[in-house]
């Protein structure tokens, strides 16, 4: 009996330290040159904090997840005006909603891109979008890029009336590092 238990234990033992090895692999830590752009025809600019969790590997898709976040505060039109008025609550109302985040459910390779389906949360509205992006590697380093567009109405942000254009591209760029 205590050789049997002796065995199982040590099956148990391996399968949880193989179990940890591929989620490490995949791990990449976001590098603090990334960025997280917006733009219309009548607006622009960037959001200054962005951070998650990114696990990666382009031959293991089954695998691989993004839990991005970015800081509505940490938007910077070149206008502080304009900044102050984006934290509203007609717009992105970051005391009710402090944070913007996707949450990645599902990949797909296109050819020499990528496709990543998941949700994205904007105040206070969850949406599944679809974003391209290109990936690439060498060594211990990779980027991520990514240009999508959405229409802010649809997360009920601002007002038709308000004179900003209701589609807005995202485009980010986020370097990784082991």
């Amino acid at each position: 009996m205590r050789k049997i238990s002796f065995n199982i234990a040590t099956l148990s033992l391996i399968w949880m330290a193989f179990a940890f090895l591929p989620q490490e692999k995949l791990a990449w830590k976001i590098d603090k040159k990334y960025s997280v752009n917006f733009s219309s025809k009548s607006v622009g600019g960037v959001f200054n904090s962005f951070k998650g969790e990114v696990f990666f590997d382009q031959q293991n898709l089954n695998a691989a997840s993004f839990k991005l976040t970015i800081d509505p505060t940490s938007v910077n039109t070149g206008n502080a005006m304009q900044n102050g008025h984006i934290q509203q609550k007609d717009w992105l109302d970051s005391k009710q909603y402090p944070s913007i985040d996707f949450v990645s459910s599902y990949f797909v390779k296109e050819r020499d891109s990528f496709i990543v389906l998941g949700d994205l949360t904007l105040h206070g509205v969850k949406k599944t979008v679809k974003i391209p992006f290109t990936y690439s590697e060498e060594k211990k380093k990779a980027k991520v890029q990514a240009i999508f567009s959405f229409n802010r109405f649809d997360y009920r942000v601002g007002n038709p009336k308000d004179g900003v254009d209701s589609v807005l591209t995202i485009n980010v760029v986020m370097p990784l590092k082991k």
